[in-house]
């Protein structure tokens, strides 16, 4: 599959890097020489520099022959352009990159007439992930998947865990759980648990679940309390706060903003009357004891500086706020936030990757492959992958436990009719279902392939 990305910033890179790996035949786009020969030297992609809206340049990358054109620029006209270009020069699908929330609602309208396959927003896609995460514990890592069905949550077994020492099955028969342990990271070793495997301290451990399941598990071992979430602070007031403020007003959620520009607090007071502004800076930790960071539920750091987020972030979980939750892009930091227990971050490059992966996917099915969807665990060691059962299948109304699948494959889920079930032995797939596979194998595509 030929896919062209027309920018080479955070996202465009991020996306990138994902459908590199994946084998797909990649060209970019970047009017920056410098970023572009950085990218090339790091990925196996072909570069070309230029403007994404210039006719003679989208000729050059074949535009006319892609299958997909990605415009994920930071200028929205310049995507919408560019994609309009490229949809009449002959590209199968496009997808641009719109941020500006004046523009979300009219684009929905005119997205077949500019020919648009689908429309990302990395910052509202942000918004959404922080909603849905502020259920959850600092220290657990938490994503979704199956079309936000289902959710990937990975802990880590410390000292005083009622968890240490005992058998899988002896857990799920004292919580009557719904919840899968699909992977296990031991120092270097990765497994693929059963219902013997024995947990052990400082295990690193991947559980999949509906939300209220994995939510239920995480309370009754202790892992996270059971605790409204009333009032919510805020640092910064970018893109992300736009969208995030009226989901969380929606649930009943008083909203704190701190912002040092005042033109943009001005802005966030007259689009949300019911807002309380701060004008400062969200790094003095002095204002943010004065405007009761202490009795704050939730706090969000959402700056445009990584490092602030992660400071800032730590100063809040120092003064016992429960929900901590920054913005990082920078991946580097990735090991001081693990060692900080604030595994909980919003990455929104990683998470409109994410987005356009499985959007790539649902292209191939149409090509031949029955991979809905496909999350990395486990530093990338590990697949989750969604597919779905069609009449191809070899195994339709066969048990599970009369079948022979190949080493590091785990049968998790059965979706049927929306209503997700852990796989047992007794379980049986039906044309239509939707199943999640773990995998330590890379590179399945049809799910005939988990036989051994």
């Amino acid at each position: 599959m030929k896919i062209v990305i027309i920018g080479d910033g955070k996202v465009g890179f991020a996306i990138a890097k994902q459908l590199s790996h994946e084998g797909y035949d990649i060209t970019i786009i970047e009017n920056k020489p410098q970023v572009l020969n950085l990218t090339m030297n790091v990925l196996d992609v072909v570069g070309i520099q230029g403007n994404g809206c210039n006719y003679d340049v989208l000729k050059e990358a074949q535009v006319d022959q892609a299958d997909l054109v990605i415009a994920a620029t930071s200028s929205d006209e310049i995507n919408i352009i560019s994609c309009l270009l490229a949809k009449k020069m002959g590209a199968d699908h496009t997808i641009a990159r719109i941020r500006n929330p004046e523009y979300v609602r009219g684009l929905r309208m005119l997205k077949e007439d500019l020919g648009l396959s689908m429309q990302i927003n990395p910052e509202q896609t942000a918004a959404r992930e922080i909603v849905r995460s502020l259920n959850f514990a600092n220290s657990v890592k938490v994503s979704s998947f199956a079309k936000g069905r289902m959710e990937l949550a990975e802990i880590k077994i410390l000292e005083n865990s009622p968890l240490i020492e005992r058998a899988i099955h002896q857990v799920d028969n004292a919580l009557k759980s719904q919840v899968q342990f699909v992977a296990i990271q031991r120092q270097e070793e990765v497994i693929i648990p059963d219902g013997s495997t024995i947990l052990k301290k400082d295990d690193k451990v991947t559980l999949t679940a509906t939300a209220k399941q994995l939510k239920k598990f995480l309370c009754e071992t202790g892992i996270i309390e059971h605790r409204a979430i009333h009032e919510v602070m805020i640092i910064g007031g970018g893109k992300i706060t736009f969208y995030l403020v009226p989901m969380l007003m929606e649930l009943g959620i008083a909203v704190k903003v701190i912002e040092m520009r005042s033109e943009r607090c001005e802005e966030l007071v007259e689009r949300f009357p019911q807002l309380t502004v701060i004008h400062g800076d969200g790094t003095d930790h002095e204002l943010l004891l004065s405007e009761c960071l202490e009795e704050m539920d939730a706090f969000i750091a959402l700056t445009d500086n990584d490092e602030e987020n992660v400071i800032t972030s730590m100063f809040a979980s120092s003064h016992g706020v429960p929900r901590v939750l920054p913005k990082v892009n920078r991946m580097a930091l990735g090991f001081l936030l693990e060692r900080l227990g604030l595994e909980n971050t919003i990455t929104p490059k990683n998470l409109t990757a994410n987005q356009i992966v499985q959007y790539v996917r649902a292209m191939q099915n149409t090509l031949g492959s029955s991979v809905e969807s496909l999350t990395k665990i486990v530093g990338d060691q590990v697949e989750v992958l969604e597919f779905r059962v069609r009449d191809n299948c070899r195994f339709i109304g066969r048990p599970l436990k009369d079948l022979q699948f190949k080493k590091g494959i785990l049968v998790s889920y059965i979706i049927r009719k929306g209503k997700a079930s852990i796989a047992v032995g007794s379980s049986q797939v039906a044309i239509g279902d939707t199943v999640i596979i773990i995998s330590q194998l890379q590179g399945l595509r049809e799910i005939n392939d988990v036989l051994a």
